[in-house]
């Protein structure tokens, strides 16, 4: 019901947003929201001032607020190329160190942005499997900001190290540090530690919960339409996760922008092509000449005004 209002609202500012989402006459659902909307206004707050957020809100100016919404697209795009900066960095460390023997990932650098290293923590966590902390130095300190995986209780896990921080805080899923740039070496070889006193080698293997396996020609728009009514979905409601087994790749597989994977999947006459953010480094995984099982989400696509159904990869097994 809240997203049928929200497409008909009358606020200029969330009006001005939309329009400049290229969301105009289209219906909102959870999906959108979550990645195109609120990407938007959670810039502001990242690399500029939240406050101008709330003006965007609170104007009655069509004039205003269409300026405001065309900035905030601009800081989005911003925002979207600093995170594929940092990650990329941040990979390129992760890969020079001895994973078997790292649980809890401390990564430290120069000139990182700390309004979106958190994002960035969240993408290695998902890849790595690992309680991770970025840490953005400037001058003599660094603020940090971490993410987790379920099994450890990141706020706790850094207190056991907060000799060696000025300030730290969160919960068990999410924290900040400040730290002085000289104790970043000393927190990065505790934290790990007590890491790997409070984890297992299981508990580092990334998870994917499944709630359905089927054939994977019953991906169709029909179950797509059927799912819908299971919105909105997120962190209390998330998307059902469907898994299909040997499906043939009827194509070789493609990278997409920086990091992402597109493939096309058959099963008998039914075809889909199915995206991976963030999975382009395991292309070589794949071979046309082998059936994959694959664990995935069902979207739409939505591109030069038309709408196409999707597979969005949480998973895959070549």
């Amino acid at each position: 019901y809240g997203l049928r209002l929200l497409s008909d609202t009358h606020n200029v500012g969330l009006r001005a947003l939309i329009r400049a989402a290229g969301l105009d006459r289209k219906p909102l659902t959870a999906g959108r929201v979550g990645y195109i909307l609120a990407p938007r206004l959670n810039a502001v707050g990242r690399l500029d001032r939240a406050l101008r957020g709330v003006e965007l809100l609170m104007t009655d100016s069509e004039a205003d607020a269409n300026r405001l919404a065309r900035d905030f697209e601009e800081l989005n795009a911003r925002r979207q190329e600093i995170d594929r900066r940092t990650l990329d960095e941040a990979r390129r460390m992760v890969e020079r160190l001895d994973l078997d023997a790292t649980y809890g990932l401390v990564l430290a650098g120069e000139g990182w942005h700390a309004g979106v290293i958190g994002i960035v923590a969240s993408r290695l966590v998902e890849e790595f499997g690992r309680p991770t902390i970025l840490i953005a130095l400037d001058g003599d300190e660094g603020k940090g900001s971490g993410r987790s995986i379920s099994p450890f209780d990141l706020h706790a896990g850094i207190g056991e190290c907060r000799d060696l921080l000025i300030r730290y805080g969160g919960h068990r899923a999410a924290a900040g540090v400040t730290i002085a740039r000289d104790q970043v070496p000393a927190f990065a070889e505790r934290f790990n530690a007590v890491a790997r006193r409070l984890l297992s080698a299981d508990d580092l293997v990334p998870e994917v919960r499944a709630d359905l396996e089927l054939p994977f020609d019953a991906a169709t728009e029909d179950l797509e339409a059927l799912l819908r009514h299971l919105e909105p979905f997120g962190a209390g409601n998330p998307a059902p996760v469907l898994v299909s087994r040997g499906v043939t790749l009827a194509g070789p597989p493609r990278t997409v922008g920086k990091d992402g994977l597109r493939l096309l999947l058959k099963s008998g006459g039914h075809s889909l092509t199915a995206i991976g953010w963030g999975m382009g480094p395991r292309r070589d995984e794949l071979d046309v000449a082998r059936p994959v099982d694959v664990a995935f989400r069902l979207d739409r696509d939505e591109w030069n005004g038309e709408s196409r159904l999707q597979a969005r990869l949480a998973d895959f097994r070549g």
